[in-house]
């Protein structure tokens, strides 16, 4: 039976994250045609589907600014990786063995993990497009999971199975830039509906800037929503300077999402500000793999825009709330530890749980652009929403909402999540999904892309890291020296420089 057109939610706590309306309790939402319609107490509306949210927490979904949804396969195969094994290995060598259903059933049960978690806007930075059927296999299972968001198309390259893994194999191939515009026509060619089209690049930080500038260019060309760029992860890329490079070449721009950042100058994140152009930070991966600390809170310092990512289910799960307070966590300690050293103790404590919810809402939302959409809950927005149960033994008594949604809560307290109106779970469970199904198929294509690496191994992927990565002194040295070379304004140097980057793996 159809969902009914007009909805009323009642009798809630509303976390609306709306500056003008802050927390309501004991309220309602009407929803009409999946657009909240009005908030507030005691709304009386005929001839619309009641739901009671009596000991409910009601707050709009989180959105996700950062994720690489075809992981799902590779579940926690990264717990005790480092950025270096994850590059040689599931970049360089499982990604090979996704075949165009692989890429579908790993994005597709990513999301359904993702809707589970009460995400309900994501940015898929999506670097599994190995043919044209990955892109349309990858296309199918966003739109077909009902989440909101963006997809990034991945220019970055994969080797074929069979292929002598080289950095020229891995770079950008020509016949992506004529795959994701006939991905755009054919999906997207309006501006309009739950998913919308960006581009992700190359990995560019130690590529002269020609690259991002035919790949930015692209993008603009082809009206991609936003472009998400991996940027700033620890001392792989502490020279290379790579933003102060694009706004040289004036190409920077609020359409862009930097990824991670530690290592940005903070001359680059007021570049950042000053163009709109986000930064955002997926804590758990970046403080295990050596990408450094949330670079969020010097980012807003200079007013700048940001948002919170799972980043990759290979090392961790989809929950926001261990993210959000990984985030919050580390910044109470990096500030506390500064007054530590200077004998003192801290009387405030920041940053606060209102910020965080705020970064994993509505701030975003803005980041990536659709804040006109979600990510609060306001009467013209779409009704994307989750609805925490308070009543569990976790969560009960409920002193302050939002210290309780960012301290407290989890993943099994959340009992009804809403795109658009859409139900897609109730009462704690995926709606309409044949999880066992999925499951099974799951297993059958994580047993192939596990048994084909290590048919491959990983020696070709770690010769090609070797060469890239700061693991001793002297590759420390070089990661200095080949920044300074794609800094330089001499493009022949840079050009050897690439000529001989891509003949260095034996």
């Amino acid at each position: 039976m159809a969902e009914k057109s007009r909805m009323l939610i009642k009798g809630g706590t509303l976390v609306t994250m709306d500056p003008t309306r802050g927390v309501l309790k004991n309220a309602s939402i009407f929803i009409e045609d999946g657009i909240i319609m009005s908030i507030g107490p005691n709304l009386a509306i005929e001839d619309a589907e009641v739901i009671d949210a009596q000991s409910m927490i009601i707050m709009p979904g989180f959105v996700d600014c950062h994720r690489h949804m075809w992981q799902s396969q590779l579940r926690a195969i990264t717990a005790n990786w480092s950025l270096y094994d994850y590059s040689a290995r599931i970049r360089s060598v499982y990604s090979s063995f996704y075949d165009a259903d692989d890429a579908y059933l790993g994005t597709y049960a990513g999301f359904l993990e993702a809707l589970n978690a009460g995400v309900t806007t994501i940015v898929d930075h999506s670097h599994i497009m190995n043919t044209p059927e990955h892109a349309d296999e990858v296309v199918r299972a966003f739109t077909e999971s009902g989440m909101r968001g963006i997809l990034c198309y991945g220019m970055y390259g994969n080797a074929k199975p069979e292929e002598r893994l080289t950095p020229a194999v891995l770079m950008s191939p020509k016949w992506h830039y004529d795959d994701a515009r006939r991905i755009k026509t054919k999906y997207f060619n309006s501006a309009v509906g739950h998913v919308q089209m960006g581009i992700a690049l190359t990995e560019a930080d130690f590529f002269p800037m020609e690259l991002s500038q035919r790949e930015l260019g692209f993008a603009r060309e082809i009206g991609a929503k936003r472009i998400s760029a991996h940027v700033g992860m620890g001392a792989q890329n502490k020279w290379t300077r790579y933003i102060e490079r694009l706004n040289r070449a004036g190409l920077m721009g609020e359409d862009i999402l930097f990824i991670h950042g530690w290592s940005l100058t903070d001359y680059e994140l007021k570049l950042c500000a000053k163009y709109g152009a986000a930064v955002i930070n997926t804590p758990e991966t970046e403080l295990q793999m050596g990408m450094g600390y949330p670079v969020t809170w010097r980012l807003l310092s200079f007013g700048g825009r940001t948002g919170i990512g799972i980043d990759i289910v290979s090392n961790q799960s989809a929950d926001m709330f261990t993210q959000i307070r990984l985030n919050m966590g580390i910044q109470r300690a990096l500030q506390n530890d500064a007054l530590y050293k200077a004998g003192r103790m801290p009387k405030v404590i920041t940053p606060t749980t209102l910020q965080l919810l705020e970064i994993a809402t509505i701030k975003g939302a803005e980041a990536i652009g659709l804040d006109k959409n979600t990510g609060s809950l306001t009467p013209g927005k779409e009704a994307d929403l989750i609805m925490l149960r308070t009543d569990d033994i976790n969560m009960f008594p409920v002193n302050n909402p939002v210290n309780s949604i960012i301290m407290a809560a989890n993943v099994g307290n959340i009992d009804t999540v809403m795109i658009r109106g859409r139900v897609l779970k109730k009462n704690g469970k995926l709606v309409g999904v044949d999880i066992k199904n999925v499951m099974e198929k799951l297993l059958k294509s994580q047993e192939k892309i596990i048994a084909g690496g290590a048919m491959k191994g990983f020696a070709q992927g770690e010769a090609i890291m070797n060469n890239v990565f700061p693991l001793n002194a002297g590759m420390a040295f070089m990661v200095w020296l080949a920044a300074m070379v794609v800094r330089s304004p001499f493009k022949k140097l840079q050009d050897a420089f690439i000529e001989r980057a891509t003949r260095m793996v034996p």
